[in-house]
Parts: structure tokens; sequence; C-alpha cells
């Protein structure tokens, strides 16, 4: 987090116990406005034709290429919403296409999280596996909050609607730095 009187940045550190990491982030993943399969992601994903090709990957493998294609959606959402000048006019049909094209995307982000999220819930991969391909593809929570901060700013200037993150973030509690509560 950074400080925006001081320009220091701030770590809300969380000790998780290691035979709790990939609980969390199946949590983290999760989004509590959807109940997305593992199934359905990869139906979405694999074109039939690749599936041979699908099914020769290692689980860690598998949940990495679900991961790029979600940080993929994640820039490309960012990459729309920077795109649309922040002016106080009222919107266009390009920017109410842009603006839509760019929850979609998020949409589809999300999505591919929350199927992850199944496939632990569903012991379709284990701790290992989740944990094994978090750490070598990393969680991309910059481009995330970008993206959020992108829709609130063109939203409050063209006065359109969205709904803020419906997914399950960590919040910094203004009395206790340390709370870790669910949205």
């Amino acid at each position: 987090m950074t400080d925006t009187d001081t320009g220091t940045v701030e770590s809300l550190a969380l000790s998780i116990p290691d035979e709790h990491v990939g609980a969390f982030v199946a949590e983290v993943f999760e989004d509590a406005e959807r109940s997305t399969t593992w199934t359905e992601v990869v139906d979405a994903m694999v074109a039939p034709a690749a599936r041979d090709a699908w099914e020769a990957l290692s689980a860690t493998e598998q949940v990495i290429e679900v991961l790029e294609k979600a940080g993929e959606y994640d820039g490309r959402a960012v990459d729309t919403l920077e795109d649309v000048p922040l002016r106080g006019e009222e919107a266009s049909l390009s920017t109410r296409e842009a603006f839509e094209e760019a929850l979609r995307y998020r949409r589809n982000a999300d999505v591919l999280r929350d199927g992850i999220a199944d496939a632990f819930a569903s012991d379709v991969i284990d701790e290992a596996t989740l944990e094994a391909a978090v750490e070598e593809f990393g969680f991309d929570t910059e481009t995330i909050a970008r993206r959020e901060d992108a829709l609130e700013d063109v939203a409050s200037v063209y006065e359109l609607d969205f709904r803020p993150y419906g997914g399950t973030l960590i919040q910094r509690d203004e009395e206790d730095t340390t709370a870790a509560d669910a949205w």
C-alpha cells in the first residue's frame, strides 16, 4: 500500500501457516458472486483440438496456463480503460463500449481464477500444485488494483454503473491494521 502523504510503501504482512497456504490462495481466487467449475474453465479455454496437449500438461502447468490467461484479461482491461480520456463530458458510444469491454475482460479474468478455486475445493488440484503454480507464475495484484482503479475512474467521470470487485479481498481495517476481512 502506498501512503499518499509520504510516498512510502507499506506492506500488510499476514503470517499464514504452511499447511494453510493453498486454502488461503484458493480463497483469494474465489469470487463470491460466481460458482465457476474447473471443467467450465477448461471447456471455455481449451479448444477440442488442443485437449490432448492440455491433458499432457501437468496439473501445475494447467493452473499456470489459466493464471496466464487471467493475467492477459486483466492487462487488456487496464489497457482498454487507460485509453479512455478522463474528461467530464457525457460518455460517448465508444466510451461506453470500451467500458463494457473492460468489464467483460474483468469478468473473464475473475471467472478463470474462480475456476482455480473450484479445482482446489474439488480436489482436482492439491495444495502443492496450487502453491507451485502461484510461485512460478506469481499473482499480479498490482494489475488487478490498476484495473479496479481504472474502472472506478472511468465510471466516476462518465457516471457509468459497475459493481466494485466481488471477489475475496484482504482489507485494511483503519483501527486494526492487521485485520483480514472478507468483503
